[in-house]
């Protein structure tokens, strides 16, 4: 879908300016929460290159869409659940149908249509931490994750990652410091568990292993629960949606250069751009400027901040490369594991690096429409189906995955960090009324975690414009949650 840019206006000088930089769902929701605080008093400008969204997209394969960036919301996602009913959108709900795991030695176990059969072959190979497992992410980490709601809704904020974090529990700053696969060594959990339950996980969620850090494996395992969902039509809509009821002006634009302007006391910055549609470099001032989009080390396209007194960002984080492979047609039943149509679940996680593919799934539109079945091969399966890998499959390994295929299209993501223990938790705020979202996605890359760190950098930005230091960095909540509408 394209989205029109809106032509440059002058600057309200009485009103307070606000650039974000990037159109996901960290900066719509970011322009959502900063219109909430400040209402009509701040003029946003939302620069985005491309469309709005992000990494929440669509696919189209002959004719039909499927999500192709994030596509699953938990039941405990308070914002995006908020998000999706107050804007009225249709829940789509992800079926839980058979799944199985792969190892290297072949399928190691898989599920079936009887729930009482599938538990007892599950605790048959993994005891009691299949049932364990449901109560340790409720204790450790839910019921604790949770908190932030009520600090936010009492307009608290936080200077850094590890702040916000330890506002939850001091336990989750300790997560990070240690791998999933201690934190479930320590907790009792088998090793036959952790080597293929957890593994299979963090694969299909993450393409990484159990050797992350603990916090963002807590994430990982929640991702494989019951009851996760998506909006019917598309993610995608909920930043759109988001964007819209900002206010803000887009601006399809990539922005190169973000200059500090400094004048005694007062602090605002110059953002030169260059226009998607014709390549024209422009400029505009602003009095907080706000990025949300990560600082990726092997960025092709990077802001250079200019005039600072010390280097921005002091850093920047290595991104996982993820390969999206959708593919129409019969997959290679025997590659997986399996003899036919008729015994293949609709779902693989592997649990050993040495696969080359991370994860299969059977994918449903986003619609729930369905291929047209024009002179259909009876021999042939027409389903879409999805594998994660962490490098382009060659030919070859194309073949081996599907006997048959009509249509294959590549999504090519630098989607998440690379995760592991003791790595570094950025701040939030990269200098005066400067401002950094996806700094929380050192914790866990999620599309509830970037609303979190939305929130709390407009939260941030408010209490900071208008010297609410109470608020930052301080845990003091007086009252319930109180519910906003826009």
């Amino acid at each position: 879908m394209a989205y029109p840019s809106i032509q440059d206006e002058e600057d309200d000088h009485e009103a307070t300016r606000i650039g974000i930089i990037g159109g996901g769902i960290s900066g719509t929701s970011t322009a959502y929460y900063l219109r909430k605080l400040f209402g009509d008093g701040i003029k946003i400008d939302l620069f985005e290159s491309e469309r709005v969204g992000g990494r929440l997209a669509n696919i189209n394969i002959d004719g039909v869409e499927y999500e192709a960036g994030g596509s699953i919301i938990h039941p405990k996602n308070k914002y995006m659940v908020e998000f999706a009913k107050q804007f009225g959108y249709e829940q789509r709900t992800s079926t839980d149908g058979r799944m199985a795991l792969y190892g290297n030695s072949g399928v190691l176990i898989e599920s079936c249509s009887w729930n009482l059969v599938t538990m007892a072959k599950f605790l048959w190979r993994y005891g009691f931490d299949v049932l364990n497992i449901e109560t340790f992410l409720k204790e450790t980490f839910f019921d604790k994750f949770d908190r932030i709601y009520n600090l936010q809704d009492e307009g608290l904020a936080f200077t850094t990652v590890e702040e916000l974090l330890r506002a939850m529990d001091e336990s989750f700053v300790n997560f990070t410091r240690i791998t999933l696969q201690t934190l479930l060594e320590e907790k009792g959990f088998s090793e036959r568990f952790i080597n293929e339950i957890a593994m299979g996980a963090l694969r299909t969620n993450y393409g990484q292993t159990t050797n992350v850090h603990a916090f963002v494996g807590a994430v990982s395992l929640a991702g494989v629960e019951k009851g996760l969902w998506a909006v019917k039509g598309g993610n995608y809509q909920i930043p759109e949606r988001l964007w819209k009821k900002s206010k803000a002006t887009l601006i399809n634009a990539e922005v190169t250069q973000v200059i500090l302007q400094k004048d005694s006391s007062d602090v605002s910055y110059e953002l030169n751009y260059k226009n998607t549609a014709d390549g024209k470099t422009n400029s505009r001032e602003y009095d907080i400027v706000i990025v949300a989009a990560p600082f990726r080390n092997s960025e092709k396209n990077k802001i250079e901040f200019v005039d600072f007194p010390t280097e921005i960002p002091s850093s920047v984080t290595d991104f996982h490369r993820t390969i999206a492979l959708f593919v129409q047609g019969t997959p290679n039943y025997t590659t997986y594991g399996f003899n036919s149509a008729a015994d293949f679940p609709e779902s693989i996680l592997t649990t050993n690096e040495s696969i080359f593919w991370n994860s299969y799934g059977k994918q449903s539109s986003v619609s729930g429409k369905k291929h047209l079945e024009k002179n259909k091969d009876p021999t042939e399966d027409d389903i879409v189906s999805k594998i994660f890998l962490n490098k382009v499959p060659t030919e070859k390994q194309v073949q081996l995955l599907f006997q048959t295929r009509k249509e294959l299209r590549l999504v090519d993501w630098l989607a998440y960090p690379e995760y592991k223990p003791n790595m570094e938790l950025p701040a939030f705020v990269l200098y005066d009324q400067l401002y950094y979202v996806n700094a929380i996605e050192s914790a866990a890359s999620a599309m509830e975690m970037d609303v979190i760190g939305a929130r709390n950098v407009a939260n941030l930005a408010y209490n900071h414009w208008n010297n609410i230091f109470d608020k930052v960095d301080e845990i003091n909540i007086k009252s319930e949650p109180k519910k906003e509408e826009l």
